[in-house]
């Protein structure tokens, strides 16, 4: 987590004054999905980390909050644990409605979405398009899962943050172009960074690259120094948002 920190802090001073940083960190960037601990003597300093790093939208997986809180973590009342039903947030920033939709857990890690889930999502995302300016899931799904909503459902969100098992990617407008999505590694081996141009493209407008966003994954990796105010917290391995904690919107 430290040197996440150092590639945070490289983003924040890389921006222009007048873009806005929003950090969103999602599941399974704790633990593999299935896992319900953390190998021994770093879950707490994880959780000291995640503490100090407070990213402005948490979403966890119910085996991830229940092990930070075992680790003497208060959650934030902000937090979001994904349960059996989307729950949605709507945080401004910018003078962006930024409108989340928490996709609902599966039966275990990886297995196909009931048809009720994927339709309950559905509902969700277009409440939310009269609430927000840009409409963002956060799913715990695998990415199968996430291509095939995707596909069934192209018009659903405007970014579609996912998580769980497969691939990691930076956001691209596939295989819908209406839909940034985007993917990080679990546990961490990645950060994801989206630099959105304001004002938002309208729903019906396709993503394109260069012109309305640019997406990349950073790596966290030995050339990366570790920020020291984390590092000094113990031995917690580096972990990265799965989705990405680095969405910004320029201008």
């Amino acid at each position: 987590m430290a040197r996440r920190a150092t590639l945070l802090h490289r983003v924040r001073d890389g921006l222009p004054s007048d873009a806005t940083l929003v950090q969103v960190a999602g599941p399974y960037e704790f633990l593999e999905p299935g896992d319900v601990q953390a190998p021994a003597g770093t879950a707490g300093p994880m959780a000291a980390a995640l503490a100090r790093l407070a990213p402005d939208v948490l979403c966890l997986a119910p085996e991830e909050a229940a092990m930070l809180s075992r680790s003497g973590l208060d959650l934030p009342q902000s937090a979001v644990v994904l349960s059996g039903a989307p729950q949605t947030r709507v945080v401004p920033r910018g003078g962006v409605r930024l409108g989340f939709v928490f996709f609902p857990m599966t039966g275990k890690p990886g297995a196909e979405p009931e048809s009720k889930a994927r339709a309950a999502v559905v509902t969700a995302a277009r409440e939310m398009r009269g609430k927000a300016d840009l409409v963002i899931g956060v799913s715990p799904w695998g990415s199968m899962a996430e291509e095939a909503f995707l596909t069934a459902n192209p018009d659903a969100f405007d970014v579609l943050l996912g998580a769980g098992h497969g691939f990691g990617t930076p956001a691209m407008p596939q295989p819908v172009p209406r839909t940034l999505w985007a993917r990080s590694h679990t546990k961490g081996k990645t950060i994801g960074r989206l630099d959105i141009s304001l004002p938002v493209k309208k729903p019906d407008a396709p993503w394109l690259v260069g012109e309305n966003h640019r997406a990349e994954l950073l790596n966290p990796d030995y050339t990366v120094p570790g920020d020291p105010d984390i590092a000094i917290l113990g031995d917690a391995p580096t972990v990265a948002a799965a989705p990405p904690p680095a969405t910004t919107a320029t201008p």
